[in-house]
């Protein structure tokens, strides 16, 4: 009877040991805002270089994320040319109506520290995501994540493959 109450006891205490790691480990953090009011990690988004851009367009009747596939290079520069500098998404909705935006981790990879960023944009809109280098060193795990929006399932999506 001890053994058991020990053993449960102890699993108890591993469970709860392991989900604070897992907590410690959560990442994804990210900002949005416009150009002129936005920042990231302390540097205003008007100061950083836009790294990549997306715009919500109308191709072939349907509406579509472009571009299709988009590449960010961290290779060359990699964390020590990039000096800290936080990676800075331009995201446009060139349409007539409300559309949305989601990057995340390929829900295949996707893991405790996925990142989730989710923005509704109106007609003409136009907002900036910056992600700290630091947590796009994690969430990058699998290298690839993909840009959907999320307010309508049949639009087409688009892919984000990081080399670093």
């Amino acid at each position: 009877m001890h053994k058991v109450l020990l053993s449960v006891l102890l699993s108890l205490i591993l469970v709860a040991a392991g989900s604070s790691v897992a907590l410690a480990l959560q990442s994804g953090g990210f900002t949005t805002g416009d150009l002129e009011t936005g920042s990231v990690v302390g540097q205003p988004f008007k100061h950083l270089d836009v790294d990549l851009e997306y715009t919500a367009l109308m191709i072939g009747g349907k509406k579509a994320w472009y571009p299709g596939t988009a590449i960010l290079d961290l290779r060359n520069q990699g964390t020590l040319g990039r000096r800290g500098q936080p990676i800075l998404i331009k995201v446009t909705n060139a349409l007539d109506g409300d559309h949305g935006f989601s990057l995340s981790a390929d829900s295949a990879f996707a893991g405790p520290t996925s990142m989730q960023v989710k923005l509704v944009l109106k007609a003409g809109e136009t907002k900036y995501i910056g992600i700290p280098m630091s947590d796009l060193t994690f969430v990058t795990a699998a290298r690839n994540m993909k840009v959907k929006c999320q307010l309508h399932a049949a639009h087409l999506a688009s892919s984000l493959v990081i080399f670093k």
